[in-house]
């Protein structure tokens, strides 16, 4: 350094070069995240940067979103079978299951109101309707999968128990993509019980009046049907479905065929 510098130039490139220091220490010790095995951060989840000055600044690592990904899967409810229900596992031999698989993919790729899936069991709805969750989950959308069934039978156990029933159901209303399995199927052939249609219309109000919220339904009830169960209902999905509801109430089951 030259005597005319003065002394705080010196002090100041010690400083930046003890900040980068700090910071290259930093970013080569190994994080405790799993899920994916990231170089970038080294598990960390972030990375530190320091500029020419010596100012440090924390960056959330980008393989953030990829672990997110993969938590909303594990929180869907869908992480078992996301990998065998993909559209390339979708076999359409018969012009109706392209139609359904392309009108699906189509709904995946725009997602925007809801997507209704009604047919007898062996149809194809909950493949379908998995790779559309599994699309939207890679798009970074919060997913939530539940079983119409389920759901009842929870709900019905803790239905006197107000704090409990918030907890299972509120998540369901606020979650920005729910998919409802098998609504209004009983089991036993029967009708749903006013108790089922109530939790229905509770469950499909709240969606409803959020057009944001993308709702993916699958059941064995087409929309007349469930229009003759409860009009409020049915006129909900109704509405919020149109262009993106496949009838395959006439389909055969492909699991029976010979």
């Amino acid at each position: 350094m030259s005597s005319s510098q003065p002394s705080w130039i010196e002090d100041d490139d010690w400083y930046v070069k003890s900040q980068k220091a700090k910071t290259a220490a930093y970013n080569s010790t190994p994080g405790t995240l799993t899920g994916i095995d990231c170089p970038d951060c080294l598990n960390r989840g972030d990375v530190m940067l320091c500029n020419d000055e010596g100012d440090i600044t924390i960056a959330r690592c980008k393989c953030m979103a990829r672990r997110k990904s993969l938590r909303d899967m594990e929180r869907s409810g869908l992480a078992q079978v996301l990998d065998i229900y993909t559209w390339g596992a979708w076999k359409a031999e018969e012009p109706w299951q392209q139609a359904f698989a392309d009108l699906a993919r189509d709904y995946a790729g725009h997602p925007e109101g809801w997507f209704m899936a009604a047919g007898r069991p062996g149809t194809g709805k909950t493949h379908i309707c998995t790779a559309i969750c599994g699309d939207l989950l890679r798009m970074g959308k919060e997913v939530r999968y539940i079983r119409w069934r389920e759901l009842t039978t929870q709900a019905k156990a803790i239905i006197n128990d107000d704090e409990a029933y918030r907890d299972l159901i509120t998540p369901l209303k606020r979650v920005p993509v729910l998919y409802l399995d098998d609504l209004f199927k009983t089991g036993k052939g029967q009708d749903p019980t006013t108790g089922d249609v109530n939790l229905a219309f509770e469950l499909i109000n709240s969606r409803y009046a959020d057009p944001a919220k993308l709702t993916i339904i699958s059941t064995e009830l087409t929309v007349g049907r469930i229009l003759d169960i409860d009009e409020a209902v049915g006129s909900r999905i109704y509405e919020r479905c149109k262009g993106r509801y496949a009838d395959l109430s006439g389909r055969q089951n492909w699991r029976m065929r010979a």
